[in-house]
């Protein structure tokens, strides 16, 4: 039962897949000489991606706290593994950053790339200022960036702290972090959100799982003012304390 959930899904998806490819043409076509309506079509048509991928992987979500920016706002959140891009995109109109080896994925490079995913290469140090200043562009541009700054992906008992470097970006453009924690409710530890050692087989799982149940809290913005050290430190210890008090809540 669960392989033909899978399958099925996987046919559905193939075509959401061509649909939202050909979405992302045509904007690049129609707004070739305006970047800036370019940006918002996708930002559009990327959070509809997001909320299609959580339908076909039947994917709960319920939100907590404060809702989503309306412009322009470093959202910052735990990573446990793929489900937490369909969620986050789901739940704000923005953009990704993304580690490097996506780009280079089969069929997926293109909707990275034509959804304007900003892409950070952990291996190249002198990268990070020109990911930087990317960053403060679209959030100076009234666009939310949304990324993990972990920088890896856990199982989801704890919260590792955050890179403070990326949080630069919101100083430069003076735009505030928004922190967001996200909690899985499957009844497993670790969660099956969670990477581990396969991604083909943590992909697998996710197609043959009937329903998915997440909450997302989103926490009152920190202005930018405070500096990128104090961002990261305040915004780490917020995610942090939400994570600790939901998984105490399942002991």
């Amino acid at each position: 039962m669960n392989t033909c959930l899978a399958i099925i899904r996987i046919a559905i998806y193939v075509g959401i897949f061509g649909l939202f490819i050909a979405i992302g043409a045509c904007g690049h076509i129609l707004f070739f000489l305006s970047p800036s309506r370019l940006l918002q079509w996708i930002a559009y048509f990327s959070q509809w991606w997001a909320r299609i991928t959580c339908w076909v992987f039947n994917i709960h979500i319920q939100v907590e706290g404060d809702g989503p920016p309306l412009t322009g706002a470093m959202v910052v959140a735990n990573h446990v593994g793929s489900p937490d891009i369909f969620i986050l995109g789901a739940c704000f109109k923005g953009f990704f950053v993304s580690k490097v080896e996506i780009a280079d994925w089969p069929l997926f490079n293109w909707l990275v790339r034509l959804g304007k995913t900003i892409f950070a290469d952990r291996n190249k140090r002198h990268q990070v200022k020109s990911l930087i200043h990317a960053i403060a562009k679209r959030l100076h541009g009234g666009h939310n960036v949304i990324l993990f700054p972990e920088a890896q992906a856990t199982d989801g008992s704890d919260v590792v702290p955050f890179k403070s470097a990326i949080f630069e970006a919101a100083v430069l453009a003076n735009r505030p972090v928004v922190p967001v924690s996200i909690h899985y409710h499957d009844g497993n530890q670790p969660t099956l959100a969670f990477y581990g050692d396969s991604f083909l087989s943590h992909i697998m799982t996710l197609l043959k799982t009937p329903r998915l149940q997440a909450t997302v809290t989103i926490f009152p913005e920190i202005p930018a003012s405070l500096g990128r050290q104090a961002l990261a430190d305040k915004s780490c210890r917020v995610v942090r304390d939400a994570v600790k008090a939901q998984n105490s809540q399942l002991a």
